[in-house]
């Protein structure tokens, strides 16, 4: 695969100002920015470069004999066909570890908001109303601390997501592939087939695992069954996982 001197880039994006961020790093190659999928067709056949995500759709190729090389601002990418991309001579690249730090983040996020029951304080404030004290555990805010996570997925994202949870003193188990590759910190690490096996010991289970063949699916209603009634499900993957 051959490049220009000085290829051409197409950021699109709804709502990222990727141009305006390349623009600030001194724009080494021309570029140019579009928001909408009319516009991305309209124009992707200036681009030898596509930076995108959302916007993608696998009958772009046919529109750009130009297009060479595809760069996802996900780190996900089950929605790209590799056939149209191997028919057409075009690379991919994903964007592994660029939101590892956001999403974990916010998976802790979630489940502290629902630990804490943030949303419910949330909205008292909204309403102005004070809720009171209350004796029975079921209406209280919890703790993480003691509790065991059951964390389905250890790239990235899973390893710093279980960095995270233990300092909350939680009991991590880790639910992996290749079990041999370790247990990016966790107490515990087994491979995917003893999921249903784990899942009664779980307070929390986590999902950072990737979309594919293997994962779709795999939270489903018999999973809910297995699981704690009080248990959390966070998912950060991709919606299917969990039917």
């Amino acid at each position: 695969m051959s490049f220009p001197s000085r290829p051409s880039i197409c950021f699109a994006h709804v709502a990222y100002r990727c141009g305006e961020r390349f623009a600030a790093r001194g724009a080494p190659f021309p570029f140019f920015e579009v928001r909408s999928l009319p516009e991305l067709e309209a124009r992707i056949g200036e681009a030898d470069v596509l930076v995108v995500s959302g916007l993608w759709r696998n009958t772009l190729p046919a529109l750009s004999p130009r297009l060479k090389f595809v760069q996802s601002l996900s780190a996900g990418t089950d929605q790209y066909d590799r056939e149209v991309f191997a028919r057409h001579g075009i690379r991919l690249a994903s964007a592994a570890g660029a939101n590892a730090n956001a999403v974990a983040e916010h998976a802790v996020g979630l489940l502290l908001g629902v630990t804490r029951r943030l949303f419910l304080a949330r909205d008292d404030q909204h309403r102005r109303h004070w809720s009171g004290m209350k004796g029975d555990f079921a209406e209280r805010e919890d703790e993480l601390a003691g509790k065991t996570a059951l964390v389905v997925g250890t790239g990235r994202i899973g390893a710093k997501l279980i960095r995270l949870l233990k300092a909350f003193d939680m009991r991590v188990i880790a639910v992996r592939q290749n079990p041999e590759a370790g247990a990016a910190g966790a107490d515990e690490v087994h491979a995917a087939a003893a999921l249903p096996s784990l899942l009664p010991r779980a307070d929390a289970v986590i999902l950072v695992c990737p979309l594919t063949e293997a994962t779709r699916g795999l939270i489903h209603a018999g999973s809910f069954a297995a699981m704690k009634p009080t248990a959390i499900l966070v998912n950060c993957a991709r919606g299917p996982v969990a039917e």
